[in-house]
């Protein structure tokens, strides 16, 4: 398998995180607010746990799939500019934010099991609930340095167009300002709210769609010396 060949099965693969995350957070139905009584909350955990427990497993291929596409970026910067810091910096923040992402979904889905399993704990729901919810606002603070490294990546070496670079600015901006705002916001601006969850994360997606787009439309070719490729170009 030549690389180009290898880095539109990334592109694939970034395009598959996002419709098997999908998928999960469908499987997962209407999850409540961190707002909701406690009641509501350990309501949901009893009747949606075989749907909690399906969601958490295709959560977790989907964070495989993230990061086979990571890996698929890291080599296309690498192969346009070998003498670059940035790759290994993509690569390790890939890493990093799918071991959290990981740990995430693994708490969740035994918490989920282990309260279900023992419904006297459900009494107490809303207190690792809300704090799971919190710690998926804070870890914005990792994807946000992922997507600084991108940004900076593709502007060292021009792998990508350069909107691709000030797209991923953006996203890198709005997740750093989820991530503040995650202990004192309220309303639209609580953990879960619209603007702190919903909004950063329709940019990643858009911006992981648009890449991997751009990964399976171009055969990358390898670099001469003093040359540098431009995806989309």
């Amino acid at each position: 398998m030549n690389k180009s060949h290898e880095l539109r099965w990334g592109g694939l693969a970034g395009i598959g995180a996002l419709v098997v995350g999908a998928v999960g957070r469908l499987v997962m139905g209407n999850a409540p607010s961190i707002t909701e009584p406690t009641m509501t909350i350990a309501g949901y955990l009893a009747g949606y746990r075989a749907q909690i427990l399906a969601a958490a497993t295709l959560f977790a291929v989907a964070l495989m799939l993230f990061l086979w596409f990571g890996v698929a970026l890291a080599t296309a910067f690498r192969q346009a500019d070998e003498g670059s810091d940035t790759p290994a910096l993509v690569l390790a923040g890939f890493v990093l934010v799918t071991a959290i992402g990981f740990i995430g979904v693994s708490v969740f889905a035994g918490m989920t099991y282990a309260m279900t399993a023992n419904p006297a704990l459900l009494a107490i729901a809303s207190g690792p609930y809300t704090a799971l919810t919190v710690m998926g606002g804070i870890a914005g603070i990792a994807v946000a340095g992922l997507f600084a490294a991108m940004a900076a990546a593709i502007m060292r070496t021009r792998a990508f167009p350069v909107w691709m670079a000030w797209f991923a600015v953006a996203v890198a901006a709005v997740r750093l300002l989820a991530a503040i705002l995650v202990g004192g916001g309220s309303g639209a601006l609580r953990p879960d709210g619209p603007l702190t969850l919903i909004l950063p994360g329709l940019l990643t997606a858009a911006w992981v769609l648009a890449a991997s787009w751009l990964l399976i439309r171009e055969h990358l070719p390898v670099p001469s010396a003093g040359t540098r490729p431009v995806m989309g170009h």
